[in-house]
């Protein structure tokens, strides 16, 4: 008997646990959306999301990087567990691509880590800041 009570509150607590996970998971997703600037501050990238798959697209580049405007840098971009959001990053001037990882670090910054393809070996981090309006 004690045995079921307490697989019952390990099942319920697990049920309890994914029921949260997948409600915070729509309010996660919409903090995403939104106009990121880049650390160097040189480029904005339009974050934007079709059917809960991101993409981004640079918006706004300063005189030096006028010519990447338009370019989509982050690809179908998922939000997985724990909300860590997993897609691929195309470099905008060399159009390398890389695995990509998100993480919110707060309402405001975002970190991005791109890892060379198929491989965990990190190639940069950077921190993008939500533009505020």
């Amino acid at each position: 008997m004690i045995a079921f009570v307490l697989v019952l509150i390990v099942v319920g607590g697990l049920i309890l646990f994914l029921i949260r996970e997948q409600f915070s998971g729509a309010d996660f997703e919409h903090s995403i959306v939104g106009v990121w600037f880049n650390e160097h501050l040189n480029i904005r990238i339009l974050m934007y999301d079709v059917d809960s798959v991101f993409q981004g697209s640079i918006v706004w580049a300063d005189s030096l990087n006028h010519s990447i405007l338009g370019t989509r840098v982050v690809e179908n971009l998922k939000v997985g567990f724990f909300n860590i959001c997993k897609g691929t990053y195309v470099d905008p001037v060399t159009a390398k691509e890389y695995d990509v990882r998100l993480q919110m670090k707060g309402k405001s910054t975002m970190k991005l880590t791109a890892f060379h393809k198929n491989t965990h070996d990190v190639a940069f981090a950077q921190e993008w800041k939500l533009l505020k309006s």
